[in-house]
């Protein structure tokens, strides 16, 4: 899984780097195909961060964003959300492989 992690109006050190690489490492172990992850991360005039989750899946793409005033959490959310979205499709590709017992 490729990781991209950038910045919009935002410098993104180090350790913010780590922190959402760490964050989004741990959904490979809900979703077996990730080809792609971006995180772009953006802070705005009024002290508000935003975090944009993109998830290309085959020939898929998941969106997701998250604001917050603290931009781990932020990025904690933004993960939280993608992980739900990828959970949801992993069970639909399970239940429609699933044959009905007569």
């Amino acid at each position: 899984m490729k990781i991209i992690i950038r910045g919009r109006h935002l410098e993104v050190t180090d350790a913010i780097k780590n922190f959402a690489e760490e964050k989004v490492q741990k959904l490979e172990k809900y979703f077996d195909h990730i080809d792609e992850v971006e995180v772009v991360l953006s802070g705005h005039m009024h002290k508000e961060f935003e975090a944009e989750a993109i998830a290309k899946v085959k020939s898929h793409s998941y969106v997701v964003k998250a604001k917050d005033k603290d931009l781990y959490n932020a990025i904690s959310e933004s993960k939280t959300k993608l992980k739900d979205i990828l959970v949801n499709e992993k069970h639909k590709i399970i239940d429609s492989k699933r044959t009905p017992l007569a």
